[in-house]
């Protein structure tokens, strides 16, 4: 399952990320990996997240974060929730396009190996691709 928390930059994108995985972390049974860009938000997520600066390692583009996270479910076969803040910041594109083609090939990605994929887009709902606007909600959804 792949959703997307989409919103203008302020508009709480990166909270109700944060609300959500703390929730998820108080459930015994969840394994949960959290993506940033930088090591802006170490502080705020419990030690029972397993948290990733992506900038220590060498992931360009869309097809590299779709690797990445293929090793990390690879490795660690029962991740139940992958939380990627800021995707285009973390690829170093906001190419619709390519962003269309990776939500497809994560959501693939997602149901084989049984993980929940949330990602946060900087943009406008109304300026995405209806294809990506199908995972998308709002902050005050």
């Amino acid at each position: 399952m792949v959703e997307a928390i989409v919103g203008m930059k302020g508009t709480g994108k990166t909270p109700l990320m944060l609300e959500e995985i703390s929730a998820e972390a108080e459930v015994e049974t969840n394994n949960i990996v959290f993506i940033e860009y930088g090591r802006r938000l170490d502080r705020l997520i419990t030690h029972k997240v397993r948290l990733i600066d992506i900038t220590e390692y060498p992931v360009r583009g869309y097809n590299g974060l779709l690797a990445f996270l293929a090793g990390l479910n690879a490795k660690d076969y029962d991740i139940s929730h992958i939380y990627i803040d800021s995707i285009s910041m973390i690829v170093g594109s906001d190419d619709m396009d390519g962003l269309t083609r990776f939500i497809a090939d994560v959501e693939r990605l997602a149901e084989q190996v049984d993980v929940k994929v949330t990602l946060t887009i900087s943009s406008d709902l109304s300026d995405l691709p209806e294809s990506i606007r199908a995972y998308a909600r709002t902050p005050h959804d």
